[in-house]
């Protein structure tokens, strides 16, 4: 009898450490049950372990395939921080001052114009100031999307740059210089404008390393965080385990997303050659984890290697607007930007959970992270479908795994 109950207790007591995060599975699940989403992964990392790691529904909309952790994600515009994290790594290591232009290594950009629009009338200006560094991390370029303005998407379509992720330039030189005939959509440094601007990050990386920026990425930041499974181009014995993409159906179904709109298959295909900067990586949720990890300490891997110096990941999580939010897709957000990431404000912490000064970002087929480094939290979850809608549920779950921790 004394063993049954022993055995009685042990597993009430399993049970209620499983419960702190009972809301968070329940959030996700209904995203599944409301046909938000086929299915997602979600980790939650405290102190140097894993607390929470769950996986719930499935990867097809047939609901065949049980999702798994090792399922690989297009992670969009989580992309930017890997290149933001490499930019700073040459920036550190040449002690390079981030307020210096970038015409220095891109000629291209000496002579680019801004655009002023005033009704119907298109004029053209003088840059008050050169792009720099510092502009290209924190999307205050003038350097943006199509998407983000629609008053010029006339000229975005003049110069070819109003495809997503503009897949049909060959590489991100080829890229880079149309970018750089384009005028700007405002002054350097007059506010933020998200887009395209980590992409000429990128191709600022392979010109000061001379390597090509996959080349870079694998040997920098890749491989020594063990991240083998984070690619711009699968490998073919991987590509099964790429997720397909979801939209809305007619009747409230899931339906997997074609590439009649955008070619969401670019990570198989042979024939698109770029490697997008601004959110052409796929990866697996432990693989981002790692470097989440990473960033949250003091940049160090193994018992010797620096990632990236501390003071480095300091300013990376700083804000760079002079106190303002950023705005993105017309939306005011109520947090700021950094190098390569949003920062949590005092009103965004009440958002969220997190501690000011935490840093975040998602991806555009609804992947989020959250990394709180004060009280050593990561949050993360990965889902696939498109548009970039589930923006509230993203941020609920990351309030939820904080509520959880409490």
């Amino acid at each position: 009898m004394k063993k049954i109950l022993t055995c009685l207790w042990l597993f009430v007591g399993l049970q209620l450490v499983a419960q702190p995060f009972d809301k968070v599975d329940a959030a996700m699940r209904d995203l599944i049950q409301n046909k938000k989403v086929t299915g997602g992964v979600g980790l939650i990392w405290r102190n140097g372990k894993i607390v929470y790691e769950a996986t719930h529904g499935w990867k097809d909309a047939a609901h065949k395939d049980t999702m798994t952790t090792d399922a690989i994600f297009r992670i969009a515009s989580q992309t930017k921080l890997i290149v933001s994290v490499a930019a700073l790594q040459l920036i550190a290591k040449e002690k390079i001052d981030l307020d210096t232009p970038i015409e220095n290594w891109l000629p291209a950009f000496a002579d680019q114009k801004v655009v002023i629009k005033s009704g119907s009338d298109i004029s053209l200006v003088d840059k008050e100031r050169k792009i720099t560094l510092r502009h290209l991390l924190s999307h205050t370029s003038g350097i943006s999307s199509a998407d983000e303005w629609p008053a010029f998407v006339s000229l975005y379509k003049q110069y070819g740059l109003d495809r997503p992720l503009n897949l049909q330039f060959k590489s991100l030189e080829e890229e880079v210089q149309q970018i750089a005939k384009m005028p700007l959509v405002h002054q350097p440094g007059a506010r933020f404008s998200y887009g395209v601007s980590t992409d000429v990050l990128a191709r600022w990386v392979e010109v000061v390393s001379g390597m090509r920026l996959s080349d870079y990425l694998y040997t920098y930041i890749l491989k020594p965080l063990n991240m083998l499974d984070t690619y711009f181009k699968l490998p073919s014995a991987k590509q099964s385990r790429l997720l397909p993409v979801h939209v809305s159906g007619p009747g409230g179904t899931l339906i997997e997303l074609g590439t009649q709109f955008f070619p969401v298959d670019f990570p198989v295909r042979s024939d698109i050659t770029i490697e997008s900067g601004a959110g052409g990586l796929v990866s697996t949720p432990h693989d981002y984890m790692r470097l989440l990890v990473c960033l949250a300490g003091d940049g160090r891997y193994g018992k010797k290697n620096q990632l990236l110096p501390r003071n480095w990941i300091d300013s990376l999580a700083t804000g760079q607007l002079g106190g303002e939010t950023f705005t993105t897709g017309g939306v005011k957000s109520k947090n700021t930007f950094g190098l390569g990431v949003g920062v949590t404000t005092k009103e965004g912490s009440a958002n969220t959970g997190a501690t000011q000064g935490s840093f975040f970002w998602g991806g555009a087929f609804n992947t989020s992270y959250l990394v709180d480094r004060k009280n050593q939290v990561i949050t993360l979850f990965m889902f696939q479908r498109a548009p970039f809608d589930l923006a509230k549920s993203l941020s609920g779950l990351e309030r939820l795994a904080f509520e959880s921790l409490q």
